[in-house]
């Protein structure tokens, strides 16, 4: 039976693909990347995440410098960051009945709760953890099993990416992945989640049959 719920922030709950393209555009002209333009948006959502940074030329090694620098102008403008339609509410049941949900992000604790803050959305997470390393979650998440000093088969993670899956597999930790985030649906299904929903409604669900 779960009892903790771990959710993935940008892409499961909020739509922040339109901020997060406009900024990396604006690193892209400062170091000389391939810019994403609108045609681009839906080949890139069937690659994973080290064929997009190969697509784009961005040097691996650049990566965590770029990260620093794109959490601090997500910081300036995260009014424009919405809630992903439905999940304000699933959130709200989740915790009326009273399960444990918890947020590990690769985005950077204080955008996190400045989101919440302003959303009123605070009271819903037991705790906000930010995973260092863009491709090393996992690591995250066997740290946060400890903490609790809980199973894998206790919790459950709910992500929008392949690499999410990855990362759950090579723990055995359970994943719920959703279909309206970064990677495409087809995407996904490769990565063969435990789960795959595709509406707010049906990740509720779910979660519900699981708890």
């Amino acid at each position: 039976m779960v009892k903790h719920i771990l959710f993935d922030f940008d892409g499961t709950l909020v739509d922040s693909r339109a901020l997060l393209v406009k900024l990396y555009n604006e690193m892209a002209v400062q170091h000389r990347f391939r810019p994403i333009r609108e045609q681009d948006l839906m080949s890139l959502r069937s690659m994973s995440i080290s064929e997009r940074v190969d697509r784009l030329g961005v040097p691996v090694l650049q990566i965590p410098k770029l990260m620093v620098a794109g959490r601090q102008l997500y910081h300036e403008n995260i009014r424009t960051v919405q809630i992903v339609p439905g999940m304000k509410e699933i959130i709200a049941k989740l915790s009326s009945q009273g399960l444990k949900s918890s947020i590990l992000s690769s985005n950077s604790e204080a955008n996190i709760r400045l989101f919440l803050r302003k959303n009123k959305l605070e009271s819903a997470f037991k705790e906000i953890i930010s995973a260092k390393h863009i491709f090393g979650k996992h690591h995250s998440i066997r740290k946060v099993m400890k903490q609790w000093g809980t199973s894998p088969t206790r919790m459950i993670y709910v992500g929008d990416e392949l690499r999410d899956i990855e990362s759950c597999k090579k723990l055995g930790v359970p994943i719920i992945a959703v279909t309206w985030g970064y990677d495409s649906p087809q995407l996904l299904s490769s990565g063969h989640p435990d789960y795959l929903v595709h509406t707010p409604g049906e990740l509720y669900r779910t979660l519900m049959s699981l708890s």
